[in-house]
C-alpha cells in the first residue's frame, strides 16, 4: 500500500538537517527535539519514515536511537547496507519520509551508486517522498559536495543533483570544513550553496526555502563567491531560491561572524 504522497510530482522536498544529535541522544538527550518535530510535522499523522544508516556502517547504537525516537510517532524501518535492489525499491515505495544519517558521504554515495540504490532515492524524491537527513544525510541531494575530513583531508565530488549548488553541514562546529568549504566556492572550483550549522534544518522545496528550523543559537546561510576572490555570506530567509542565475550584489551582503 502506497503511503500518502503526491503522486509524479516534480517538487524535491530536502530536510537538511546541518548536525544534530537525536541519533546521539546519549551525549545531548532532547537537545534537537525541535528538528524531529517539524520533520515529521511535514508529512501526514503516523508517517511511514525508513532510516537509512550507510554513511556509518548501519551503525547500532544510531539505528537503535532512530527506532527510540521515532516508532511511537510513525510507522519506522530501516533498510540495511546490505540489502538488494529489489528490497529498496520495495522499503521506499511506502515511505512518507526517508531519514539518512550522517557518517562518511563518499562511502555511501559510492555504495549507491555501485547498488543502484541512488535511482531508487531519486525516484522517491521525484514521487513526492520528503528526503531528510543530517550532515552527510542532509548534503548527498546537492549537485556539488565538498567531502571528506580535516585529518585526511577534502576532495570535489558530485552528488545526486536534486537541487542544484553545494552544502556545508556543521558550518559552526568544524572551522576546516568551514574555510575548505568557502575557499573552493571563492576559488570558483564549487558551487554556491547552503552553510547550515548544528542544531538547524532547512526544509527546501522544488529548490526554494520554505522553513529554517533552529533547535540552538545557530545560523543558516547562502555562501558565493565575491568579485574580489573572497566569499559572500547571506543570512537564510525563506522564500530564497536556491537555484536562480539572478543573484545580484544586492541580494547579499558580508556577514562578519564570530566562530
Amino acid at each position: 500500500m502506497m503511503a500518502a504522497v503526491k503522486p509524479n510530482t516534480m517538487e524535491i522536498q530536502i530536510y537538511a538537517i546541518g548536525g544534530s544529535e537525536f541519533t546521539h541522544e546519549d551525549t545531548a538527550p532532547g537537545r534537537d527535539v525541535m528538528l524531529e518535530d517539524r520533520l515529521l510535522a511535514l508529512a501526514p499523522k503516523m508517517p511511514k519514515i525508513g532510516y537509512i544508516g550507510h554513511a556509518s556502517d548501519d551503525d547500532p547504537d544510531r539505528l537503535k536511537s532512530f527506532y527510540n525516537k521515532f516508532s511511537s510517532r510513525a510507522q519506522t524501518s530501516h533498510l540495511p547496507l546490505d540489502a538488494s535492489a529489489s528490497t529498496a525499491w520495495n522499503f521506499a515505495a511506502g515511505l512518507d519520509i526517508l531519514y539518512v544519517s550522517g557518517g562518511s558521504t563518499k562511502q555511501m554515495l559510492n555504495h549507491w551508486k555501485a547498488t543502484g540504490f541512488d535511482d531508487v532515492f531519486k525516484e522517491a524524491g521525484r514521487r513526492g517522498v520528503i528526503l531528510a537527513g543530517v550532515s552527510a544525510g542532509a548534503i548527498c541531494w546537492f549537485t556539488d559536495l565538498l567531502l571528506g575530513t580535516s585529518d585526511q583531508g577534502f576532495e570535489l565530488l558530485p552528488g545526486l543533483g536534486l537541487v542544484r549548488g553545494s552544502a556545508c553541514p556543521h558550518y559552526d562546529s568544524e572551522p576546516k570544513r568551514r574555510d575548505a568549504y568557502d575557499s573552493a566556492i571563492a576559488a570558483g572550483r564549487l558551487a554556491p550553496g547552503l552553510a547550515i550549522d548544528d542544531g538547524v534544518a532547512v526544509h527546501i522545496v522544488a529548490g526554494r526555502v520554505c522553513q529554517i528550523v533552529k533547535a540552538r543559537e545557530g545560523q543558516a546561510a547562502f555562501v558565493r563567491a565575491d568579485q574580489d576572490g573572497k566569499t559572500v555570506r547571506a543570512t537564510l530567509k525563506t522564500g530564497f531560491y536556491l537555484e536562480s542565475d539572478a543573484l545580484t550584489e544586492t541580494t547579499f551582503e558580508r556577514v562578519d561572524r564570530a566562530y
